[in-house]
């Protein structure tokens, strides 16, 4: 067991309800930069199973295809503004050019090849090979002090590192972040990094162990207050795991195809399984938000994410 003596949830649901009932009973009022929050300082809590990482508090109203997308938009190696912001308008207001995000590209840092070097993600994957007992496999998201210490950066990087572990035949995975906004952005890193913890278990032929979110700020912004009690006042969600991630053969066509989706140009998904399942949720998102409602592109019956997804649109119509 990873995370020793700090709370351990099934779900990403779970967590989230504590977090949110813990930020606002016990925490302290702060305002960096003049906006009000409520928070707490060093929280840290274990998911033990990483594939119940959708949010499904309909209070919340949770998008998985903003989730996924974001996962794309990291594992390409991107930093370019336009890809983001089709899933999430509000990335504009954290570019300085809106060109690029310059701080919170993690995945730019992790999976990026400058010059011809190997990536951050390559040498883990070096590391954790020739020790699997290592303590070292750690991916840097940080930018160099100088920027993220700058007081008026419009966009500076809220994850600092993300660490494994490989311990009786099972990757585990912890986070270290500086600061979470509780409403907004905490269930989309979770989402993220425990993916990327997926990704490397895959990729070592390992199982899948637990996740370890730390945090140094978490908080709640004013604005949001309301929102948090309507959180804690909403039904227990459902219990649900996405499907097991059985190989990574398909991610790069799976990630031309979401370009391609978002482009709004033909494509012809040669996919199947896990990767065709995640394009579907791509497509279905994609036809919603530019064609008539009799016009729109239908998850398959047979998909693992049609409840989850067409349920919540229904609440939103």
């Amino acid at each position: 067991m990873i995370g020793f003596g700090s709370p351990s949830f099934a779900s990403l649901d779970d967590a989230y309800i504590w977090i949110v009932g813990e930020t606002m009973a016990h925490g302290a009022v702060a305002s960096p930069r003049g906006r009000e929050t409520r928070e707490l300082l060093g929280v840290t809590f274990t998911l033990r199973d990483p594939r119940r990482r959708c949010l499904n508090i309909r209070a919340r109203r949770w998008s998985l295809p903003l989730a996924i997308g974001e996962f794309c938009w990291h594992v390409s190696a991107s930093d370019e503004l336009s890809s983001i912001a089709y899933y999430a308008p509000i990335w504009r207001e954290f570019s300085d050019d809106q060109i690029s995000i310059t701080g919170s590209c993690y995945g730019k840092r992790i999976f990026g090849r400058e010059l011809g070097e190997r990536s951050q993600w390559d040498l883990l994957i070096q590391t954790l090979e020739a020790d699997p007992n290592s303590r070292r496999a750690i991916l840097t998201f940080h930018q160099v002090p100088q920027l993220a210490l700058q007081a008026n950066a419009t966009d500076v990087a809220c994850a600092t590192s993300l660490q494994f572990f490989i311990r009786q035949g099972k990757l585990h995975a912890i986070s270290y972040m500086r600061s979470n906004d509780v409403i907004w952005g905490f269930p989309y890193d979770v989402f993220l990094f425990s993916m990327m913890q997926e990704m490397m278990a895959v990729r070592l032929g390992l199982e899948l162990g637990e996740y370890a979110h730390m945090v140094g700020s978490m908080h709640i912004y004013s604005g949001h207050y309301g929102l948090a009690e309507k959180i804690l006042a909403s039904p227990s969600p459902d219990d649900w795991a996405m499907p097991s991630m059985d190989s990574l053969e398909h991610l790069p066509e799976f990630l031309l195809a979401e370009s391609k989706i978002r482009r709004g140009e033909p494509h012809s998904i040669g996919l199947s399984g896990y990767w065709r399942d995640l394009a579907d949720v791509l497509t279905y998102y994609s036809t919603r938000r530019s064609t008539p409602a009799s016009g729109r592109s239908r998850l398959p019956v047979s998909s693992p994410y049609k409840y989850h997804v067409v349920r919540k649109d229904k609440e939103e119509e």
